[in-house]
């Protein structure tokens, strides 16, 4: 396929997903295939919608080097059979340190009691009841037993959000990624204004 340079003049430096299967000439669950599997470098945020940030000379990038090498691009079959959602490939952060995990959920948790029941950690961590019971039956959780009831104090809870073992789950819920990747994205904003602060110290 030919493209003409005036395409490329007018594109943002920064690109979604719809921008830039607009600009690849290709479809939403291609370019869906290419970003979550990196053969387009892009920027995954954790949010369920405008969740791919793509710079355009990545795109730009790919574009001449499908030209080259169109095999390496192919989407494999199955990808586009069944329901799309199954098809997702849910893409981690690298993992953010035991003191970056605890200031985060620190303050994540500040407004919520400091005992509270199954049905709140559900709600808090995004996995089943049944994951969350056997979490207590384990002892990874600590309880107070009232009323047939398990109760768990947030200190307990927290410990556990931060401990590797909570990490070490293979099939995390939808809320333990996206806090992984606000994690991960709060540290990187800290990053370059720690980085912006330290070269205007260094201009003056």
């Amino acid at each position: 396929m030919i493209y003409e340079p005036s395409e490329f003049e007018f594109l943002p430096d920064d690109l979604t997903l719809e921008q830039t299967r607009i600009a690849c000439h290709i479809g939403k669950r291609t370019a869906a295939y290419l970003l979550q599997t990196g053969l387009i470098p892009c920027e995954m945020t954790g949010k369920k919608t405008r969740c791919y940030h793509v710079r355009k000379e990545d795109v730009i990038a790919f574009i001449l080097d499908r030209e080259k090498n169109p095999d390496r691009y192919i989407v494999p079959h199955d990808w586009t059979q069944g329901n799309p959602a199954t098809k997702r490939i849910r893409v981690l952060p690298p993992m953010p340190s035991e003191a970056q995990k605890r200031c985060y959920y620190t303050k994540k948790l500040e407004a919520v009691p400091d005992v509270i029941d199954v049905a709140a950690v559900v709600e808090i961590t995004g996995y089943d009841r049944h994951t969350v019971c056997r979490w207590i039956e384990k002892g990874r959780l600590k309880y107070i037993m009232r009323t047939n009831k398990y109760y768990i104090p947030k200190v307990s809870l927290l410990d556990y959000i931060c401990s590797d073992q909570y990490e070490r789950s293979h099939r995390k819920s939808r809320k333990h990624i996206d806090a992984l990747w606000e994690i991960h994205n709060k540290n990187k904003a800290r990053k370059r204004q720690k980085k912006a602060r330290t070269t205007c110290k260094n201009a003056r």
